[in-house]
């Protein structure tokens, strides 16, 4: 069977466009020749793939450049990168109204005007990298709050009593100084001690944070793994319904647990073992692996919303809802990105605020200039796709929370 998928076919000529546009901006540069032992096996002026004879940088029949490439390598770049971030590059050209003029360029795109612009699903990537390298690389964002934390001093009172107390146990128990010195040096990498009163010698703060972590893994393990904990389970308040409370404002809903296999919920119980050993680093890490992949799988699911909701329109085909959400994405990545560099200089809230307003806006008016509805109409479908992509975003949070803890 021969034949072509038209849906690859779209993608790849999408992105056959975006390199082509990029080739003729730097064929259209004067280029030093060089010699190379790769001769083109066509006379000059003729194209090398098909032979047609050249009118131009790219060839008509065929469509390939008529740059031969053999140059420097960092001349290569300059050229991409020229092509991409220059002047005259398409990015500068599609940034504006991409942010500024909504539904300006997906209505261009799709009535044909596109090599002017950066491909969709370029500008999607590009967004993307931007964003997620702000936030992993860079730690988050947001500008922080460098204010010291206020510590009742109650609070370390109480602290410091218990301490002294577990000091006393341990010294009836016939431990030395040096003995408990020797438990603190075993125990200080990888200690999270952000939580310990400030005015506490360090090896205390580092005693008490272990046995903090000891305590909410012996809470989970008691809450997934009942056969274990038989003394705790046997008395008169066993089978009791409700969460199990396994650290400061953390709880553990044991019901429903006991239908999982037991191989299962061992499994669970030593992979919350190592979450809380490393300070919630390893589940961090596998959540900033799998994060990219969950935006990805969105940008489909939008467009079905986008395509559910425009069904009974002809002449709207699903390629067109895809575009519709690679440019809405994309605006939202450049968009938080922007915001979150700027929240570094105006408070947080008004960066918030300025994003909820300038993404609602913005929707409102992809839906008037792209699907052409009315002010009404367009405000419906507005809360409509609030409310439906809020939704889909909780489960798709809760589905990469699963894939990040299955996978630590």
């Amino acid at each position: 069977m021969t034949g072509s998928d038209p849906i690859s076919d779209a993608v790849v000529a999408g992105s056959a466009a975006g390199e082509l546009g990029d080739a003729i901006q730097a064929s259209r540069r004067k280029k030093r020749e060089r010699y190379s032992v790769f001769q083109a096996p066509t006379p000059a002026g003729a194209c090398s793939n098909c032979s047609t004879q050249l009118s131009g940088p790219v060839c008509h029949s065929c469509g390939q450049t008529a740059d031969t490439y053999h140059r420097p390598i960092w001349d290569l770049l300059t050229d991409i990168l020229d092509g991409l971030f220059g002047l005259e590059g398409r990015l500068w050209r599609t940034l504006p109204p991409l942010m500024f003029k909504p539904g300006k360029i997906t209505q261009n795109y799709l009535s044909g005007v596109r090599a002017r612009y950066v491909m969709p699903f370029r500008l999607y990537l590009t967004a993307s990298v931007l964003f997620f390298l702000l936030v992993f690389a860079f730690d988050g964002i947001g500008g922080g709050d460098d204010t010291p934390a206020t510590i009742d001093p109650e609070d370390v009172a109480s602290v410091e009593a218990n301490l002294t107390n577990l000091d006393a146990q341990l010294a009836e128990a016939g431990i030395s100084p040096e003995q408990r010195a020797e438990i603190v040096r075993m125990t200080e990498a990888g200690i999270d001690q952000a939580q310990s009163p400030p005015d506490l010698p360090p090896e205390v703060r580092t005693m008490q944070g272990q046995v903090n972590r000891d305590e909410i893994k012996r809470s989970f393990r008691q809450a997934l793994l009942p056969e274990d904990f038989p003394a705790e389970t046997a008395g008169e308040d066993a089978g009791e319904d409700g969460p199990v409370v396994v650290g400061d404002g953390v709880m553990v809903d044991p019901n429903g647990l006991d239908e999982l296999p037991l191989p299962v919920r061992r499994d669970l119980a030593d992979r919350a073992d190592r979450i809380i050993d490393s300070g919630g680093a390893t589940l961090a890490a596998e959540m900033q692996r799998w994060a990219p992949t969950m935006m990805f799988c969105l940008l489909p699911l939008y467009a079905l919303m986008l395509a559910a909701m425009h069904f009974y329109k002809k002449g709207y085909f699903f390629y067109d809802h895809l575009v519709v959400s690679l440019h809405f994405h994309a605006f939202m990545f450049f968009l938080i990105t922007g915001l979150s560099l700027a929240a570094h200089v105006i408070p947080g809230w008004i960066a918030v605020m300025i994003g909820l307003v300038w993404s609602n806006w913005y929707l409102y008016r992809l839906h008037r200039t792209v699907y052409s509805h009315g002010r009404f109409s367009s405000i419906l479908r507005l809360v409509a796709l609030d409310f439906a992509y809020l939704i889909l975003l909780s489960f798709a949070l809760l589905g990469l929370l699963i894939v990040s803890v299955m996978t630590t």
